[in-house]
């Protein structure tokens, strides 16, 4: 077997998309690969951020070498232009960030994706566009991502993610008396949406999930009976199945993956079509036979947490698969 150096590309953000970065620099290494954690910009100084200490990532500068597999999220592909030896994978984290929308306003998305294409001050940060990649090895964090590349023309293996310890813990899921009639979101995903519902709504209390410490925002979540997200889901979102692991019911439009059964596999119930205004009533209805018979709802969600669960043992079983054939991706 191919003693082949790994290297991950990542930025030290906290966010979802950098700690799974890190959770595949630490599996890698589980089972025996010489795997690295390598920080972007390359040119500055950066150390591994707090929360990531706890995995197995030792740091490596970018080596561009025969014997070097470079693994970069498809925000960052502008890292695989200058490789010349190095063999390169694209990791889908999502399908939207790659094209910078949100989805709140189609003139802004068309912007920032074509200065993401261009990126006048520095040829070298450019993306490399999509019929340039077909020569790379892909990675699909989630099947919307996995469906977008097979409509592109581009096959990808299916390498997810799982949450991390802080947010397993079944018994405290289950603590129904701490429930609030609150519903909480994120502000940063879908704001549009959710200020028309707040707007129509004054009689519903809505927390946004922000300025929160890592136990403040799971304090929030445990003590909340609803968490929604009308966002655009440009992967595999973790904050609806950290908000399940907390005891919440969850609702979402239909977007991006929301729009699947594989990675928001909740009730249809639950997923609301919000390009049709009818949703809106729609959403108060379900909002407030929720806060009244709780329990019952809470059930419902019973099956996604158990899948969740298991989502750790699929990802170390899908590195064992795809990394068990670095030989022949380094033939490719």
């Amino acid at each position: 077997m191919s003693r082949k150096k790994i290297f991950v590309c990542s930025p030290t953000a906290v966010t979802g998309g950098p700690e799974l970065l890190h959770q595949l620099v630490h599996e890698l290494r589980n089972i025996g690969r010489a795997a690295y954690i390598t920080y972007y910009p390359f040119e500055e100084k950066l150390e591994c951020p707090t929360p990531y200490r706890r995995y197995d990532v030792p740091q490596a500068k970018l080596s561009d070498d025969l014997d070097a597999l470079v693994i970069v999220p498809e925000t960052a592909t502008w890292i695989a232009r200058p490789l010349k030896k190095a063999k390169v994978m694209i990791w889908w984290l999502s399908v939207d960030y790659y094209f910078a929308r949100t989805g709140d306003s189609k003139i802004r998305d068309f912007i920032w994706h074509f200065y993401g294409l261009v990126h006048p001050h520095d040829f070298s940060k450019r993306k490399i566009p999509l019929f340039f990649m077909k020569k790379y090895v892909h990675l699909a964090q989630s099947e919307y991502a996995r469906l977008f590349l097979e409509s592109i023309g581009i096959d990808s293996k299916l390498l997810t993610d799982y949450l991390s310890r802080d947010h397993i813990n079944e018994e405290r899921a289950m603590t129904l008396n701490s429930k609030r009639n609150v519903i909480c979101y994120n502000p940063r995903k879908g704001n549009g949406r959710s200020s028309i519902l707040i707007k129509k709504y004054p009689e519903f209390e809505f927390i946004p999930i922000q300025g929160l410490s890592a136990g403040g925002v799971c304090d929030l979540l445990e003590s909340s009976k609803i968490y929604m997200d009308f966002g655009n889901h440009p992967g595999k979102d973790r904050m609806p199945r950290e908000a399940a692991m907390a005891g919440c019911c969850i609702i979402t439009g239909r977007r991006g993956s929301a729009a699947n059964k594989v990675d928001v596999p909740i009730p249809d119930e639950y997923k609301l079509n919000d390009m049709d205004h009818e949703y809106l009533s729609g959403f108060g209805r379900l909002a407030q036979d929720i806060f009244e018979n709780y329990e019952k709802h809470n059930v419902n969600f019973s099956n996604y947490r158990r899948l969740i669960l298991g989502e750790r043992g699929i990802f170390k079983r899908q590195v064992k698969e795809i990394f068990g054939m670095l030989t022949l991706i380094a033939r490719k």
